[in-house]
């Protein structure tokens, strides 16, 4: 019997948001070899490149599982994610704010409760789960658009 709830768990690569990465890269690359920069310049900009990307790689905490709320709780309130932060992994508490809903991604907006108060958004993508948690999410989105 499946439940009514979502509770699904993330998977932490996605082929999809890999595919995206290499494009923007490769327009990124196009258009600095057009620029017709020095050699020096070249080697600043994959410099700086570099140390952005992996700061922006390591920095941002990683979902790991997403709960929904009992359902005697309103569907916004009592999120329970699971991340993976430079400190190991923990239970976070937060409201949902908004959904997004695209054709391969579902981009989610919450308040943080608990271990801090402030906004955060994360993007789920397609192949991070099984098809039956995608469907569910997809249901999630298109009831919370038409709700909120």
């Amino acid at each position: 019997m499946t439940s009514l709830r979502i509770d699904t768990a993330i998977g932490t690569s996605s082929y999809l948001r890999l595919l995206l990465y290499v494009a923007l890269t490769s327009v990124l690359i196009l258009l600095a070899w057009s620029a017709n920069l020095s050699l020096w310049q070249y080697g600043l900009l994959i410099t700086v490149t570099a140390l952005v990307g992996s700061y922006l790689a390591l920095s941002r905490p990683i979902l790991l599982h997403l709960s929904q709320p009992p359902l005697s709780q309103p569907l916004n309130q009592g999120w329970q994610l699971l991340m993976r932060t430079g400190h190991g992994d923990k239970l976070w508490q937060a409201d949902l704010v908004k959904v997004y809903r695209y054709q391969a991604i579902i981009h989610f907006s919450f308040q943080l409760v608990e271990p801090y108060r402030k906004p955060w958004a994360v993007t789920v993508y397609r192949d991070q789960m099984s098809k039956e948690q995608w469907q569910q999410l997809n249901i999630l989105a298109t009831v919370t658009y038409v709700h909120t």
